[in-house]
């Protein structure tokens, strides 16, 4: 176990799940650094986005909820890195964690594809949506894109539902680190 890492942003599932990793039998080859992420909560701040987008492991894993599971598949996350739900049974957990530890033969990014269907969002939903969180309205989203308001407003609610997000507020609370998660990425490119 001393080559697996687990970040939870609670104790007692932290220790749950670091008591399931101990009754995992790792194969004698894999000695390749692990991460487990887990957050019970709905929302992510940017010091959690930080510390999985710092993560030196060789592959990761985050356990979330659903709407945050919309999210995470909306941002554009390295290819090591995989999910599942926070609330699924013990079992089907158990049998995630064993993949993930002594992963098949085939290659892991299926194994990724598999786990959280992807959602991601198109450059027009992408632009949109950071113009809408750095505080400009849609009416003059539209005009500075040449496109009509509802054209701009559809676009808005279909990358909101690709995210899992309901509200305009939780747009804005979660588009910061959306942006920045962009800001990473095109850093990285």
């Amino acid at each position: 176990m001393d080559n697996i890492s687990v970040f939870c942003d609670d104790c007692y599932v932290r220790e749950a799940i670091s008591s399931i990793l101990k009754g995992i039998k790792r194969n004698a080859l894999n000695s390749s650094e692990l991460s487990v992420f887990l957050f019970e909560k709905t929302w992510l701040n940017e010091t959690e986005l930080s510390m999985i987008l710092n993560c030196q492991s060789e592959r990761i894993i985050i356990f979330a909820r659903e709407s945050l599971l919309g999210f995470f598949s909306s941002l554009m996350l390295p290819e090591h890195i995989s999910f599942g739900r926070y609330d699924m049974p013990i079992n089907n957990l158990r049998k995630m964690m064993d993949d993930f530890i002594n992963p098949p033969v085939k290659e892991f990014s299926v194994l990724r594809r598999k786990v959280i269907p992807e959602k991601q969002l198109s450059p027009s939903e992408r632009k949109i949506t950071s113009l809408y969180v750095q505080g400009l309205s849609v009416v003059h989203i539209a005009e500075s894109m040449n496109k009509s308001f509802k054209t701009v407003s559809s676009h808005k609610r279909s990358a909101m539902k690709k995210m899992g997000i309901s509200s305009n507020i939780e747009l804005m609370q979660k588009g910061r680190v959306f942006l920045m998660m962009n800001r990473e990425y095109l850093l990285a490119s």
